[in-house]
């Protein structure tokens, strides 16, 4: 019984903090404007700083993708899930 409460504590501080670093990424305005311009509407977006870019996950019409930007707005690369 007291693995289990443990383990469920663990398992909800794990994603507690995961949830926290997912939202502390600040995107530099040209990014996020050159992103919303090719993909209005897009949703469950997630950032993830990676060194000098930007990498995003988002869903669009329906499709998952995951997209990287330099930090001056250019896509760099795009993958379809």
């Amino acid at each position: 019984m007291i693995k289990s409460i443990l383990f469920t504590l663990f398992a909800f501080a794990l994603f507690a903090c995961e949830a926290e670093t997912a939202a502390a990424v600040e995107v530099p305005a040209v990014v996020q404007s050159a992103f919303e311009a090719s993909y209005p509407g897009a949703t469950d977006v997630e950032w993830e700083e990676d060194g000098d870019h930007y990498e995003v996950e988002f869903e669009f019409n329906g499709e998952e993708f995951e997209m990287e930007y330099s930090a001056l707005g250019e896509p760099m690369e795009m993958e379809e899930d």
